[in-house]
């Protein structure tokens, strides 16, 4: 039966997607609901964005991470939120209560004494190394295409982003709703086994065939937990369920939206603030010298011109903060692969910035970022907003 489902990252799309199709059918379960295909609608970005859509991240100064009893972790104890490692030491308790009273199996290596094998990830972290590679790139281009000052680095540096953001996102926001971004950095999510993503025959034979799977999803359901229907052996907590919010109120987090909004952080003020930075440095990195041609009494000689390096002090007198602004909206803008006429996006572009004008940039960023993550067009009303806020400061 292997041949029917996937076993490695090497075959062909085609063949991927229709065996994919043997394996949803095969594993799907019409009596548990807990069981879900996290990668499609809005359990795509589970964990990962608000409850308005905006791009958000878990941030453990916020709320505290909680580490696993190493009896219940393989290797280095993994970490999640407060409540999910309550969570998933009662279930791991009735696992090993039925194992005792021969309830369930005790012979299954995953699903007889649960441990886990990889809790939460730093999607700062992940980022920064996700971004190191990025810039790596950007740095391999530059060298060989040359600028002679700031401007022209800018000039350069927005063209070749014209052609990289089609595939890889730079931003912090646009990489924690890309496909480089894993559930993990949610704190949500729990792996019981290290087993291989892409073997499908696998997962049917270690977990949906294992005489405990049934006991298994209906425990993960009573406990609050979700359970990945593509990776059988990751689960995630439901935030939406009464049977996860018994849990979190015992840290004051008495509803989904609490849960979001006291543990979880915004995503474009964290990046906007080391944009400069980033381009500080990427500037330095390849700032050399260039070639120039000049008349020596009537010879045409070559003289090379070293290219002084910048400061942040000699950056901000060439570039304002509301230039950098706009290039933010711009990454953002292609990165959400949206499809705006020229006219458009001028136009939320200008409505921002004149937003930042008024109120700042944390406001500005944010409307930005609750508009140009909306499903749908929502753009006129910041038109409204901006004007109503003029009116406001002419009165006063």
């Amino acid at each position: 039966m292997s041949k029917f489902y996937v076993e490695r990252d090497n075959e062909t799309t085609f063949t991927i997607f229709n065996k994919r199709i043997i394996y949803d059918f095969d594993s799907k379960n019409i009596n548990y609901t807990n069981l879900t295909d996290f990668n499609f609608g809005e359990k795509l970005l589970y964990g990962r964005v608000s409850q308005n859509f905006k791009p958000i991240y878990f941030d453990n100064d916020l709320i505290t991470l909680k580490t696993f009893n190493p009896i219940n972790a393989q290797g280095t104890p993994p970490q999640a939120i407060n409540f999910v490692v309550d969570m998933f030491n009662r279930l791991a308790t009735q696992f090993e209560k039925c194992v005792t009273i021969g309830k369930i199996s005790g012979d299954d290596p995953f699903l007889s004494s649960l441990k886990v094998f990889k809790g939460f990830e730093s999607p700062i972290e992940l980022h920064g190394s996700y971004l190191q590679n990025q810039f790596i790139s950007f740095s391999q281009q530059l060298n060989i295409i040359k600028y002679k000052n700031l401007q022209e680095f800018m000039f350069r540096f927005e063209s070749l982003l014209e052609e990289s953001l089609k595939l890889y996102p730079i931003t912090f926001a646009g990489f924690v709703k890309s496909r480089f971004c894993p559930i993990s950095v949610s704190g949500l999510a729990l792996e019981i086994a290290d087993s291989e993503y892409f073997n499908d025959n696998g997962k049917i034979e270690e977990f949906i065939n294992s005489p405990n799977w049934e006991f298994y999803l209906n425990a993960c359901k009573t406990y609050g937990f979700m359970i990945d229907k593509l990776i059988p052996w990751r689960i995630v907590a439901d935030i939406g369920t009464t049977e996860c919010l018994e849990y979190s109120r015992f840290y004051n987090l008495n509803n989904t939206s609490q849960i979001l909004n006291v543990s979880y952080d915004r995503t474009d003020l964290i990046f906007f603030n080391k944009l400069k930075f980033y381009l500080i440095n990427l500037y330095n990195q390849n700032a050399t010298s260039y070639a120039e041609s000049y008349n020596c009494n009537g010879i045409q000689k070559t003289r090379y011109i070293k290219i002084p390096k910048i400061n942040v002090f000699e950056f901000d007198k060439q570039i304002s903060e509301s230039m950098l602004l706009n290039l933010y909206f711009n990454i953002r803008i292609a990165e959400e692969h949206k499809i705006f006429s020229n006219a458009q996006k001028t136009r939320l572009i200008n409505d921002c910035l004149q937003l930042y004008r008024l109120q700042g940039l944390s406001v500005s960023l944010d409307k930005f970022e609750t508009i140009v993550n909306q499903p749908f067009d929502s753009r006129g009303s910041l038109s409204y907003i901006n004007e109503r806020i003029k009116r406001q400061r002419e009165d006063q």
